[in-house]
């Protein structure tokens, strides 16, 4: 029996299946952080959100190289 004969025609293609995970993943992260900085003031989360958007405007963050290239590669609007 060869491994193509175990798969199941319906099975979720790969790419979709990572994507989902991914999704997945990320709200599960979401929730956590929500949840962690529930315990801080308002203005203490407001000043950590605006750290994290300071963070990644500076493109220093991972990826920020990609996304910088991707902006070049688009055409103006």
């Amino acid at each position: 029996m060869s491994d193509q004969s175990l798969a199941k025609p319906s099975a979720e293609p790969s790419d979709a299946f990572d994507e989902r995970m991914r999704a997945e993943a990320a709200a599960a992260g979401r929730a956590a952080l929500e949840t962690a900085l529930l315990r801080f003031t308002h203005e203490q989360r407001d000043a950590f959100w605006n750290a994290i958007g300071l963070y990644y405007s500076s493109r220093r963050h991972p990826g920020a190289e990609e996304s910088a290239a991707q902006a070049v590669a688009a055409p103006a609007a």
